[in-house]
């Protein structure tokens, strides 16, 4: 634990032993796993953790020098590991409905509730697309005596079983058809060093691409931006990638993840007072 003035902020890592004391029942939240029927095995193992309480009386005068932001919050981060899913790297539009609340534990007294929790923006996913990194803080304690805040609720993600390889013929021209099993999708446009496709929600599902030239050099592309419309016949995505150098023909590699859907993690981890 450091001490900061009067703050109080508490780190765990792979190195410390916490040295406090929890309820059993406590204990066994910082580490879980999924098993229910249809669910794919998830472990959500708690990493690391922030306590930051205000001073007495929220006294401004005795904030510590170089603190922005709140005067007080507590955040906790936590691995997701899937045993035999791949977590999908794509955009999600900001319509996430996830849902995530905090309650603050008070002594004697019932949860106090501290309403929904911001979670991390961008998605951080490991080399073998089996784990990623959430991050849930609150910027609010009820005043008195604090013991803790437990983070409930489920996270939503998508996840594929695979990812296949698709390799089709390369003309860069707008029209042109793309037909890696992802739908209609087609070049809607097109520049030196990157192209848009346009088709349905199926687009999404692009992992990776890269071109094959016919000199035998390779181009990588990496996402660009993203536009998605609803319609009365269906959602048009158009999904832009850019290249690491000038486009020209040849064989168009697209990686794309299979049996693609969304599941519900559940999420319950406790935070307690260091002190």
């Amino acid at each position: 634990m450091e001490i900061h003035g009067l703050f109080y902020i508490w780190h765990i890592s792979k190195k410390e032993t916490m040295n406090y004391t929890l309820p059993a029942l406590l204990l066994s939240l910082l580490s879980s796993t999924a098993l229910a029927a249809g669910v794919p095995a998830v472990t959500v193992k708690q990493i690391g953790a922030t306590f930051m309480e205000a001073p007495p009386g929220r006294e401004k005068n005795l904030v510590p020098f170089a603190t922005l932001g709140a005067q007080e919050s507590v955040e906790t981060h936590a691995v997701i590991i899937f045993q035999d899913r791949l977590i999908a790297d794509i955009p999600a539009f900001g319509n996430d409905d996830s849902k995530i609340t905090a309650s603050a534990i008070v002594p004697n007294k019932p949860q106090v509730s501290l309403g929904t929790v911001k979670a991390s923006s961008f998605r951080k996913v490991s080399e073998d697309g089996k784990k990623t990194l959430v991050s849930l803080s609150i910027s609010r304690l009820p005043d008195g005596g604090v013991r803790g805040v437990s983070f409930n609720g489920y996270l939503k993600l998508p996840v594929a079983t695979s990812i296949a390889r698709t390799s089709v013929a390369f003309q860069p021209k707008v029209g042109a058809k793309i037909d890696v099993g992802l739908g209609n999708s087609v070049i809607s446009n097109i520049d030196s060093t990157s192209i848009t496709l346009s088709g349905d929600e199926r687009l999404m599902g692009i992992a990776a691409m890269k071109i094959l030239k016919a000199d035998g050099s390779t181009i990588i592309a990496e996402r660009g931006g993203y536009s998605r419309e609803n319609r009365t016949d269906g959602t048009a995505v158009s999904a832009q990638w850019r290249f690491s150098g000038p486009i020209s023909a040849g064989k168009l590699e697209v990686s794309s993840y299979r049996d693609l859907t969304t599941v519900e993690v559940p999420i319950n981890l406790i935070v307690a007072k260091p002190y």
